[in-house]
Formats: structure tokens, sequence, C-alpha cells
């Protein structure tokens, strides 16, 4: 995925309709793994949630890194491309079956060595024409297999929990590729703005199931005064989030470039999306049970999910941007300090109304968000300096 020396694209370009089709089907697979957090908010079911959403993310990851590199976006592209989507599609069909039954097991592992395929495929069509990319697809097919021999193996040769041990260590082999690639990958152009930009997009992806299980809860709950009220703060906490991830969601103003030059930064910036992300999903799919629920008070794990997701959202953004930044800068200390506030919440999560626990959330959020503000971190230098 990512090399040792990278070379910047001479132009920058945007996110083709083609690319934000692809995004919907992704919507449909993601929106399956906040299903599950939220129809069973407990710590076993929300582990298990996480484990299948890193598989999930991580096609997501080699789809968008593989167009960011070389995309023709011609009929070829398109329809070996489409022929990975329809794999991404039997990824949404099986991920709220697996572990409980050996037929979703089955469809969600050939799903998803189908959609890595369809990767491999698109890289051999285009290092036909462009060699640059005959080394990259060589270090992607090698891994790739390493990697489906662990998966095909768990799932043919592996009860139990055996089976989701060899499926981790398939894909702990998948996440390790890039890293152990070294010089055997050669040097790929960056389009450093269209990267991110994706990854944004993804971003968007993720919330928008929050606000989906939000909505959803507050029709279940047949708009209740109590849910309008949880409902109003949780759209108050996801518009909060959205501001956070878009106002300091890595590198500094002018450091964009970086990516392109930097491997130890492109991987900082990629890999450190998954807890990002992950994140985003575990809150949103418990959101929906916060505001559907008929108690007055959220049980612990499902107050854990919306609280621990937050916080590592916000753990997770401070430290890409410090691989940038520095530990020193401002906007990680703040966001270290906004997690630790949203986790000290977590012992009286249970005893505080629905509404004013997110509303709570929600305002250290939003006041994170005005603290990383350049001109209000100005006057605090300020009025620190008039002190002295």
């Amino acid at each position: 995925m990512t090399t040792e020396s990278l070379e910047e694209a001479p132009t920058e370009r945007r996110a083709t309709w083609f690319e934000l089709f692809g995004d919907l089907v992704f919507v449909a697979a993601v929106g399956q793994v906040t299903h599950r957090i939220g129809e069973h908010p407990t710590g076993g079911a929300v582990a298990a949630a996480a484990a299948l959403f890193v598989p999930l993310w991580w096609t997501w990851v080699l789809y968008a890194v593989r167009a960011n590199r070389a995309d023709r976006d011609n009929t070829a592209h398109r329809l070996l491309t489409m022929c990975g989507l329809a794999a991404v599609c039997g990824l949404a069909v099986f991920i709220g079956g697996v572990g409980h039954s050996p037929g979703a097991d089955a469809g969600f592992v050939i799903s998803y060595l189908c959609a890595r395929a369809g990767v491999a495929a698109l890289y051999a069509w285009e290092s036909r024409t462009d060699t640059q990319l005959t080394p990259l697809l060589r270090s992607f097919a090698t891994g790739s297999a390493a990697s489906a021999v662990l998966w095909a193996g768990g799932l043919a040769f592996a009860p139990g929990p055996l089976r989701y041990g060899a499926w981790a260590a398939g894909m702990a082999t998948d996440l390790a590729l890039p890293l152990l690639s070294g010089r055997r990958i050669a040097r790929a152009t960056h389009h450093v703005e269209h990267l991110r930009e994706r990854f944004g997009l993804f971003t968007i992806i993720v919330l928008g199931e929050a606000v989906l299980g939000f909505t959803n809860g507050l029709v279940h709950a047949r708009t209740a005064p109590e849910a309008a009220a949880g409902a109003a703060a949780a759209f108050a906490l996801c518009a909060s989030l959205w501001w956070s991830y878009f106002s300091a969601s890595g590198t500094r103003p002018g450091a964009h470039a970086q990516l392109a030059r930097n491997p130890r930064l492109l991987h900082a910036y990629v890999f450190g999306h998954l807890p990002v992300q992950l994140g985003l999903a575990v809150t949103g799919g418990a959101l929906g049970t916060a505001i559907a629920t008929s108690a007055a008070h959220l049980p612990l794990s499902a107050a854990a999910c919306i609280l621990g997701g937050v916080a590592l959202f916000l753990l997770a953004t401070s430290a890409v941007r410090s691989a940038f930044t520095g530990v020193r800068d401002p906007v990680v200390a703040i966001r270290v300090i906004t997690a630790a506030l949203a986790l000290a919440l977590l012992p009286v999560s249970t005893h505080l109304p629905v509404p004013v626990l997110l509303a709570l959330l929600a305002a250290l959020v939003t006041a994170s968000v005005a603290a990383e503000s350049p001109n209000h971190r100005r006057r605090l230098a300020t009025a620190a300096q008039a002190q002295h």
C-alpha cells in the first residue's frame, strides 16, 4: 500500500462519480456492522462487531488506495471494480450472521477473499501498461495468497475459537503487508488531496450510520418527548464529531504534501483512521439503542459504547495529528483531555437520564472544537502573557 519513497502527483484530482457509487456499496456493509452493535450492545457483541469492521474497512482501503495510485476509470476498470464490489455486497449480506451460522461464516470469508481478488485483478490489469505497478502487484499477490490460506484454512479446518484465531492471523497478515513490503514495492504516484478526500468520505459514511441510528431510534420511540430530547442531543454530538474531524483531522495546514514524501506519515494516516472510524461506528451503533430505549437510564454496556467510542475517536485523531505536528501540539493535548473527561462520565452514566448524558458528551466535544480554534488559542496565549 505505501512505499519507501513516494512521489506526489503533479496535479491533484477529486473523487469520481464511480468511486462514490462504490462507497454506496460499503454503506450497506457498514450499516450491518453498526446494526450488530445496536442490536446487542454488550461487550462480547461489540468486540465481535469491531473485529468484523476491520476486514470491511481494509477492503475499502485497498480499493481507495489502488484507485488513488492508478485509476484509469475506463470500461475495463469499471467492470473489474464492479466484480469486486459485488463481493462487498456479499460482505454486507453475511456480516450480520458471522458467528451465528456456518453458512454466514463461509459466505463472509468467500466474499472477503473475492473482494481482495478484485483488487489484485485491477493491479494486474493496470500493470500491463504501467510497469511501475508490477512489483506492487507481486507483493500484493504474495501477501494475499498467504492471508487467504489462513482465512480459508480457518473456515475449512478450524472449529470454534480456533477458526476466529486463524482469521485474526489472516487479518494481521493483511495489515502487515504494507509495513513489510519495503523496497519490493516500486515508487507509486499518490494524489494527496484525493487520498484525504477519500478517507474523509468514508468518515462521513460512518457518521451517516450514526445519524441513521438515532433517527431510527426516534421513530421506534414514536417521538416521545424524552426520545426527542435525546435525539436532539445525539444530533448535536454527531455534528460536533463531524466538526472535530474536519477541523483538524490529521495534518496541520500546508503539510498535506508530506503524505506523498514520507512513508511513515502515510502509514500513520491510513492505519490511524482504523480506530478513528471504528470509534465512530461503535458510538453510532449504540445511539439508536439509546434513543429507542424506554428506560430512564442506559445500561452500562450501551453507555460504554457511546462514551468509549467517542474517546477512541478523540485519542486516534490526536495520535494521527501528533504524527505530523508532534505531541506538544495544543490540539493533541486538548483531545486527550477531552477523551479523559468523556471516560470520566462512565461511572455516573447509568444514573444520568439519556438526554442529559448525550448532551454532556456533545458539550464536551463542542468545547474541544472551540478550544482548538486558532483564535481561541491565541486569546489564551495573550491572557497568559498578560498575567506574567
